[in-house]
């Protein structure tokens, strides 16, 4: 009876685990289920929290100056929105342009590459040999559909985004014209002092920290744009700006923006420039400067203490694109980084912080167990090691080996 009885119990003991993993994984299903059929009206509003974000420094600027949150935020947007549409206007010709001759310049493209692969032949001769054999077959009578073009399907989708555009620069202007009235309505519902202390520094970290970041990125997509443009313009490159334009907003999206931009450059090159070696160059460029500003003006201007692990960007990058299509893209790394911002500053989520970000330093009970566990030394974070650490190494490393045997057994 006594082992009936504790089997009984450890059942009911296991039972709560299993019914809250099976409420978790129910949880996320619906969430993604959400996420994509409502992605019309989500996609939005997100768009314009982020946008909120990025000039609340400026409206804050702004409002030291005496005008109100209101009169700013028409500022901001009006600015905004003149800025997009002068931009259009100079490249819109050559985008038009080039999206409708898009098709003829990747077969050109792909006809040059047959030529400098060698391989015209065989598939000329391939494609007598069909020929030959399908001439031995009775004529049958064919009806071909037409399928609509590129253009024809985005100006089918035109109404849907013109009015995601409105609701997003509608909800845009509200959230920078209401000011403060977060933190007011935060304060307002806390119970305690204490309360209304720590969320109110949890709100103001994560609008600090993610509004800088957008900030400095979109500064920096400027720059690496401009930088695009004048080198596609001193290399001979047709429409430079347009060049511009696509470097400035394919970096948003993360590696998958740089190896598109590479792409792009060498498909017009090959069909602008008769050498191989021309057609090259363009694209090595691009490279170069989207590797220059990954490796190090990024990681400069933004900070150790936002930088994200590569593995997990790359994954909400798909994550997003595979339920947002382009706009996930877009949002993928904003979002990720508003879950770290999060995490970061809410108790009881600082592992989950940990995990998001890059490559940190270990506490010297983790960097015995690693160690001990791989046997070698687990590399530190990029910093400056101090001169008393490196003589306490060199002076002692055999106390250090004895202490990473015995790790495991104290841990």
């Amino acid at each position: 009876m006594t082992s009936q009885s504790s089997a009984s119990t450890d059942e009911t003991k296991r039972a709560p685990a299993t019914h809250s993993w099976a409420l978790v994984g129910i949880f996320w299903i619906m969430a993604l289920s959400t996420l994509t059929v409502a992605q019309g009206l989500i996609v939005p509003i997100v768009t314009a929290m982020m946008l909120a974000l990025i000039f609340s420094p400026v409206r804050r600027a702004l409002g030291r100056i005496g005008i109100p949150s209101g009169v700013s935020a028409a500022l901001i947007l009006l600015a905004l929105l003149g800025f997009v549409g002068t931009l259009g206007y100079f490249v819109s010709g050559a985008a038009s342009h080039r999206l409708a001759d898009a098709p003829q310049m990747i077969e050109d493209a792909s006809d040059k590459l047959k030529e400098l692969t060698g391989t015209v032949q065989p598939v000329m001769d391939a494609t007598e040999q069909i020929e030959h054999i399908a001439s031995k077959e009775p004529a049958k009578d064919t009806v071909t559909i037409r399928e609509p073009g590129f253009m024809a399907g985005f100006t089918d989708k035109m109404p849907v985004v013109a009015g995601q555009m409105i609701i997003c620069l509608t909800l845009a202007f509200f959230l920078i014209a209401s000011g403060d009235l977060f933190y007011e309505k935060l304060v307002q519902v806390m119970p305690t002092l204490k309360d209304k202390r720590r969320a109110l520094a949890v709100a103001r970290a994560i609008e600090n920290q993610l509004s800088v970041y957008l900030l400095t990125i979109t500064l920096i997509n400027m720059g690496l744009g401009v930088a695009i443009g004048l080198a596609m313009w001193a290399l001979g490159m047709p429409d430079p700006l347009l060049f511009g334009l696509a470097g400035f907003l394919l970096n948003y999206i993360p590696y998958i923006g740089a190896m598109a931009g590479v792409g792009i450059s060498f498909i017009v090159a090959l069909v602008t420039f008769d050498s191989a070696s021309a057609a090259l160059l363009p694209a090595f460029i691009y490279w170069g400067l989207t590797s220059f500003e990954g490796q190090f003006v990024t990681p400069v201007m933004v900070g150790r203490r936002l930088r994200l692990n590569a593995v997990v960007v790359f994954v909400s990058f798909a994550l997003w694109a595979w339920l947002w299509s382009f706009m996930g893209m877009l949002l993928s790394t904003p979002m990720l980084l508003t879950m770290k911002v999060v995490s970061d500053n809410v108790p009881g989520m600082s592992s989950f912080g940990k995990f998001l970000a890059d490559r940190d330093d270990l506490s010297r009970s983790d960097r015995r167990i690693l160690k001990f566990i791989f046997r070698r030394d687990v590399p530190l974070a990029k910093r400056k090691v101090t001169k008393d650490a490196e003589t306490a190494a060199k002076e002692k490393p055999a106390s250090a080996n004895s202490e990473a045997d015995t790790a495991p057994q104290t841990a």
